[in-house]
């Protein structure tokens, strides 16, 4: 696109009544320069020291790991369905110990198995 097609031109009758055609011609081609000109794309910021990328990563390994792990196995343990908070509540209870809930608590326990073990395996530092 060429620097012509984006400059607004007005007719030299409008604007301020002391300068010539000519000057209030320049003067608002710069400005309506100065108007459509697109701002500078901010500047990336710089990637986070190395230690804390690598922080991040094991933090997260392990929290996905651990999480996992209960979400695979507790559903078949019978704390799953004997403990104080479904203790009074005998729908709940029946609900929980279905096998469709505690399959789809383990199928998400395993998905975050993988996410974790995924997460650690494909880690890149950035530079």
């Amino acid at each position: 696109m060429d620097p012509e097609s984006k400059v607004l031109k007005f007719p030299p009758g409008s604007g301020a009544g002391s300068q010539s055609p000519q000057q209030m011609t320049d003067a608002q081609t710069t400005s309506a320069t100065a108007v459509l000109t697109p701002p500078a794309p901010p500047q990336a910021e710089p990637p986070p020291p190395v230690w804390m990328q690598r922080f991040v990563l094991v933090t997260s390994v392990v929290i996905c790991l651990w999480l996992g792990f209960v979400l695979s196995v507790l559903p078949w343990q019978t704390a799953w369905t004997d403990n104080a908070l479904v203790a009074n509540h005998p729908n709940l209870r029946w609900f929980l110990g279905t096998g469709f809930v505690r399959g789809l608590s383990t199928g998400l326990g395993l998905l975050d198995l993988w996410i974790g073990i995924s997460e650690a395996v494909q880690y890149r530092d950035r530079r």
